[in-house]
């Protein structure tokens, strides 16, 4: 779906910039207006019941937007709609997925364990986008979203089967305390200096750092490297290998002193390789600019469950849900960064505006080390 969705988006407008930025605009705003309530629902109810209604969800969404694709009923309105629809489903499931795995391992293991997750996600990115290339290149985009059908019907078995235990949790108090509860977690998350710290650090990276993958790789791919679908399928996979081998390192170190330091430094090397890659498409090698992208996938991959297990540690095990609903206020930032890299990459060029989001994340690090001391004695 990361390398059908851009490449759908292009070939219904015509290659424009501006719908691609919107579009995964759309895709994230969701977490916006649900995060905060998702995560009271990870806190309130079975964590594992949560996940498995939002597959179930997005699996009958996925299966009557492959109905229109096929029939060649779908437009770009609808695009939108179902695109809105699938990333209001997903914002139930992150704060839920990601605030069930210090239930299932010991304190001292939740950055491994964060980092596992992350390398399975990158294992599938690998197989997936390689896959989604040959797909759209020797069959099409519909074969592709059918193919993201089957394995969403997978993840709801999966999540069926899943055996964790059930979290410390109050009773659920009605329809009325939730916006108390949506007080309460504001209130302790910008409390905690630590958690403050972070979800700012997120907001930079949401921001400068997100749009890559999102707008700018498939751009890069057909319009500046001309490598085209199939190219853009290799490019996110080659990105899953060096994800897989950050995180797998990330495991199998599991630094528990200094980890602050480490997130923000980990920031600072992807802006500077995002800025990099840029850098070497203008020499038009497409080699150097794969060796890159294994970088900068390493990179994500060391800065994102670190970034994941500082919040869960920091919150006690009853808000970890909301806590996590609040870091989902990022992907309001995720959006707006979207779609500024689709109206800039409009109309300064997808090189120029790469090299600026890059610089965005290198300076959103430096400041925070320099001026935010809280994160950096995050041991």
């Amino acid at each position: 779906e990361m390398v059908a969705l851009p490449l759908l988006v292009l070939d219904l407008t015509g290659g424009s910039a501006v719908h691609l930025g919107l579009i995964m605009a759309t895709r994230t705003a969701p977490a916006v207006v649900f995060g905060l309530v998702a995560g009271i629902f990870a806190d309130n109810f079975d964590r594992r019941l949560v996940m498995l209604v939002t597959k179930i969800v997005v699996l009958i969404l996925s299966a009557l937007f492959v109905a229109l694709l096929i029939t060649d009923l779908l437009v770009l309105w609808q695009l939108y709609i179902f695109t809105f629809l699938r990333g209001a489903s997903m914002a139930f499931d992150q704060p839920a997925r990601r605030a069930i795995i210090p239930s299932i391992v010991p304190n001292n293991l939740v950055t491994n364990a964060v980092a596992l997750t992350m390398g399975s996600v990158q294992i599938m990115r690998i197989a997936g986008a390689a896959g989604a290339g040959l797909i759209i290149g020797f069959g099409s985009l519909s074969a592709a979203f059918g193919t993201v059908v089957f394995l969403y019907a997978g993840a709801v078995i999966f999540t069926w089967f899943l055996d964790v235990p059930d979290h410390q949790r109050q009773a659920y108090r009605g329809i009325r305390h939730i916006l108390t509860d949506f007080n309460e977690s504001i209130r302790f998350a910008w409390g905690n200096a630590t958690i403050r710290g972070v979800i700012i650090i997120g907001i930079g990276y949401a921001i400068f750092g997100m749009a890559f993958m999102q707008v700018f790789a498939p751009l890069f791919a057909k319009q500046v490297l001309g490598i085209g679908e199939t190219g853009f399928g290799f490019m996110v996979s080659v990105m899953g290998i060096g994800g897989l081998i950050g995180a797998l390192g990330l495991a199998a170190v599991s630094p528990t002193r200094n980890r602050g330091t480490l997130m923000l430094g980990f920031l600072a090397a992807f802006g500077a390789l995002l800025v990099l890659f840029s850098g070497v498409t203008y020499l038009n090698s497409v080699v150097l600019a794969f060796i890159v992208v294994i970088f900068l996938g390493a990179g994500q991959s060391l800065f994102f469950p670190l970034m994941n297990a500082i919040l869960v540690e920091s919150a006690p095990e009853a808000m970890r849900g909301r806590v996590m609903g609040v870091l989902s206020l990022d992907r309001a930032m995720t959006a707006l960064g979207g779609a500024l890299a689709g109206i800039a990459a409009g109309a300064l060029g997808v090189q120029l505006t790469q090299i600026i989001f890059g610089v965005g994340c290198l300076i959103t690090a430096i400041l925070m080390y320099t001026l935010y001391p809280a994160l950096r004695r995050v041991q």
